[in-house]
């Protein structure tokens, strides 16, 4: 036989605790703080990214009108002639740079050499293992009758790994003969 079903349908349930009541209220809390939070940092970012388009909006607007301006013309004075541009270029350079190179020896490297760019003048940047190499350097260009002058324009000491070497710049003219 069958047996029928046993179905309550008034019976009552359990009555609430009150650790589900603070607990459900707590959690209300909870979410109304951290939705709170959110809608803050929102505010917050709408703020800045309108601050960064209107700043981006600030520099295209400056770069336009920096491209629209003229540039400033140079003084006629400044404006290398033709003429001073072939006196440069027929400076006897290989002759310098041989006499340059006669003059160094192996505790003395050059590392540059540069045109001051206005008459015979020249900037030299080298290397020497003691101040006594580069002061002997100097000598022997300035002996040279090439040289008009050779003058000790800076130095310094450095390590170049565990090496000390002393790191010097010249200012080197032409004599008016070459």
């Amino acid at each position: 036989m069958i047996q029928p079903l046993d179905i309550d349908f008034i019976r009552r349930r359990r009555p609430v605790s009150l650790a589900c009541v603070v607990l459900l209220l707590a959690g209300l809390v909870t979410v109304g703080v951290t939705l709170s939070d959110y809608l803050d940092a929102r505010n917050d970012l709408e703020r800045l990214e309108a601050r960064q388009a209107r700043m981006q909006r600030g520099q295209r607007q400056e770069s336009l009108a920096l491209r629209r301006a003229e540039p400033a013309a140079q003084p006629l004075a400044e404006i290398p002639t033709v003429d001073s541009i072939a006196a440069r270029l027929r400076l006897p350079w290989d002759a310098m740079l041989q006499e340059l190179e006669r003059h160094a020896d192996a505790p003395v490297a050059l590392l540059s050499v540069e045109s001051q760019g206005h008459g015979r003048g020249l900037r030299l940047t080298g290397e020497a293992k003691s101040m006594a190499d580069v002061l002997a350097y100097v000598s022997r260009l300035g002996a040279s009758p090439r040289i008009g002058s050779a003058t000790l324009s800076g130095h310094e000491a450095r390590m170049a790994g565990a090496v000390r070497v002393i790191r010097f710049s010249l200012d080197v003219t032409w004599s008016p003969g070459l």
